[in-house]
């Protein structure tokens, strides 16, 4: 399958405009939480800066093509994890929605992917400082990670008094392996988090909320 990032700086950086311009106008209605977005828009500023001076091809020096680079791996590398997490599998991300961002949109293929029936059992291992640790799996199957046929598990939470529904939270991401881990500020330390999970299958179709766990940051 091609992949969705295109090679050629020149139409990368107007891929990636195209997807972070839509991202923030749409970023509330799936769920993208500040710190997630403001980590990829921290990359995005360091690209667009040290390409604009590469691109002069009259006054670069080679150590400006090499920042660049540097510059463009690390903000691919976000993107992709950013992607995967927030946007590839997100219920609330259509498939048109995929299309204008210049993702892979699934072909079908996968029709047969039931609606996951299940839902996780979650623990947090909060024991390092500013730091939680989801481990979950299969609350039918004890011992599995997930269930047959599921891509991943959606975790959300909400910082504060612990939430009255769905509406209240906050996506993190999608994570394929437990555990997902969560890092902290400093200044949310003392905070209690609550956490929703549900599995996710290779549709973006949603099986039912987990129980509700909640961990104090360390």
């Amino acid at each position: 399958m091609p992949d969705y990032i295109p090679r050629q700086d020149a139409k990368f950086n107007d891929w990636q405009t195209n997807l972070i311009n839509i991202v923030a106008s749409e970023r509330d209605n799936w769920g993208i939480g500040d710190e997630e977005f403001n980590g990829v828009q921290d990359l995005q500023n360091s690209w667009n800066e040290k390409y604009a001076i590469a691109s002069n091809q009259h006054n670069r020096t080679e150590a400006d093509v090499t920042a660049k680079a540097k510059a463009r791996t690390d903000y691919e590398k976000e993107l992709r994890t950013f992607v995967k997490r927030h946007l590839a599998f997100n219920a609330n991300v259509s498939d048109t929605d995929r299309d204008r961002m210049g993702l892979t949109v699934s072909s079908g293929t996968r029709k047969n992917a039931p609606v996951p029936a299940t839902a996780p059992t979650a623990t947090v291992d909060f024991s390092t400082r500013l730091r939680h640790s989801i481990h979950f799996r299969d609350n039918a199957a004890p011992g599995k990670g997930k269930p047959a046929k599921v891509h991943g598990c959606e975790i959300w939470s909400k910082i504060g008094d612990a939430p009255v529904n769905e509406s209240e939270l906050v996506f993190l991401g999608v994570d394929t392996q437990t555990p997902y881990t969560v890092i902290y500020q400093g200044d949310q330390q003392g905070k209690t988090v609550h956490y929703w999970l549900r599995w996710v299958n290779t549709r973006g179709e949603c099986g039912p909320w987990s129980a509700p766990v909640s961990a104090v940051i360390a």
